[in-house]
């Protein structure tokens, strides 16, 4: 049964009060329920309730209003008890230029577009501040994360199962949306012998290809920081499945981003202590001969259908990393100076906003680059996509300082493979990809653990902690007359 709009808005109304309700409840298990709600949230939309993929896609934003809601209006004693040190003046500077150079634009047209374009871009970052105070101990966080990377596994499996069942296989589908479109199954190569590329539990295969990136991180460095039968889960389960669906994807950026990932993260744990485990570099060795084993036992045929589509395809390495993004960039400049058409008007969904709605045609239309370096500086304009770009790297610089100022633990393994990932994703999508927008906020809010201070004032004489890297081992501290959690720039 198709919902129609005005019942699709009812129940979304009514859905919306009853999740905030229970999230503001307890926001620490809200933010893991979006967490675990951004891995499946395609598997509902394609496969469980079709009908309303338009809620299900906002389903985790959601639950995330009521855990920010608990987090930031109503904090607990122990929220209340720690300041976080960023550059809240600067972030603050970043959200005004993308209101008035992006959102207050009169080419967009309409309020509520606005408001959703603005969405699209900022509305993952304050989760990167709750992150700290996510977790109690560094035990506590290194439990949660290792179950967390048992998603890979059924993920995983379910990308094999699509490669080898065929493009028309009902388990091989993409969301279907009024908002974003219908779209046809790719495949490697055509004709009757042709294998989906996979999507697993995500709606597209963009959200797989950062669900193969991140776990990748999340299982290699909690392989060089943890010790007993759950690295040989990692070892044996984790690391050679997403390595396999990194192939089946058929993404060349996926599989050479796991490759650089482990050789930066491998080489630099052969050359210095990054985790706490110990014969980091044997089992590094092991490792590679298990993943590369299992792949060419398990995935032989994976692997042959992306060696084909490299070989075949009609651009370089270098052509994607960076001519493609640099004429993208450049293409966009040309068409705009310090306003853009529009924050938000090259989304997908903004199309499908507007036939809903019966909101009218922007006045001058978006254009299309295919790169999302040049759909930002054509949506915001110059001022705003600097700041844009300038906060991204800010958010890479803490990742860096993170691992430079770290003792061995895994906090500093995980600062490392996160810097990885948000450096290779500069160039890639971000606006664009929503699940890894989810994850490039939530990776950098781990990276700012160490900047989390104590408020608690200590007898004198007593050592007072200087950051949450040093309070890993102990509880959080309760109690503080502050009237909630501080962001000092």
């Amino acid at each position: 049964m198709k919902l129609t709009i005005s019942q699709m808005m009812a129940l979304g109304a009514l859905g919306t009060l009853f999740i905030v309700f229970f999230a503001m409840m307890n926001w620490r298990r809200a933010v893991h329920a979006a967490l675990i709600v951004t891995l499946l949230e395609g598997a509902i939309r394609k496969w469980v309730f079709p009908q309303g993929s338009e809620l299900v896609y906002f389903l985790k934003d959601i639950i995330l209003l009521g855990a920010y809601l608990k987090f930031y209006m109503f904090p607990d004693p122990d929220i209340r008890a720690w300041r976080l040190r960023v550059p809240g003046t600067f972030i603050a500077c970043v959200c005004l230029m993308l209101t008035f150079f992006g959102a207050v634009n009169p080419n967009i047209g309409s309020v509520i577009l606005a408001i959703y374009g603005l969405k699209i871009y900022l509305w993952y970052v304050p989760l990167a501040f709750m992150m700290p105070l996510l977790f109690r101990n560094e035990q506590h966080l290194t439990t949660l994360f290792f179950r967390y990377s048992l998603f890979a596994i059924p993920i995983c499996l379910l990308g094999v199962a699509q490669f080898f069942a065929g493009p028309d296989s009902p388990i091989n589908t993409y969301a279907t949306s009024e908002l974003a479109g219908v779209q046809s199954v790719a495949t490697f190569g055509a004709g009757q012998g042709a294998r989906a590329r996979i999507t697993g539990t995500f709606s597209y295969i963009g959200g797989h290809n950062t669900f193969v990136v991140v776990f990748f991180i999340i299982s290699l460095c909690l392989f060089l920081s943890i010790e007993g039968r759950r690295r040989l889960v990692l070892l044996f389960g984790n690391l050679p499945l997403l390595l396999a669906n990194s192939f089946m994807t058929g993404s060349r950026g996926a599989v050479f981003s796991l490759l650089g990932i482990a050789a930066v993260v491998g080489l630099t744990s052969s050359m210095s202590r990054v985790g706490k485990a110990r014969n980091t570099f044997i089992y590094m060795l092991f490792g590679i001969l298990v993943a590369v084993g299992g792949v060419a036992i398990f995935a032989g045929k994976a692997f042959d259908a992306f060696q084909t589509r490299r070989k075949t395809a009609g651009d370089t390495f270098q052509g994607r990393a960076f001519n493609h993004p640099l004429a993208a960039l450049g293409a966009a400049a040309k068409e705009v100076d310090i306003m853009g058409f529009g924050i938000g008007t090259s989304h997908p969904a903004t199309l499908g906003i507007r036939r809903a709605l019966k909101i009218p045609n922007p006045k001058k239309e978006c254009p299309y680059y295919d790169n999302e370096l040049g759909q930002c500086m054509a949506e915001l304009g110059w001022p705003a996509f600097l700041m844009w770009y300038a906060f991204r790297v800010m958010m890479l610089m803490t990742c860096w300082q993170t691992f430079r100022q770290s003792p061995p633990s895994i906090i500093k393994s995980l600062a490392l493979g996160f810097f990885s990932f948000h450096l290779l994703s500069m160039s890639g999508q971000m606006v664009l990809n929503h699940t890894a927008n989810v994850f490039l906020c939530a990776s950098w809010g781990v990276c700012l653990i160490p900047r989390l201070e104590s408020l608690v004032h200590r007898p004198r004489g007593s050592q007072v902690p200087s950051s949450r890297a040093a309070q890993l081992r102990q509880p959080v501290l309760r109690g503080s007359r502050q009237r909630g959690p501080v962001l000092r720039g």
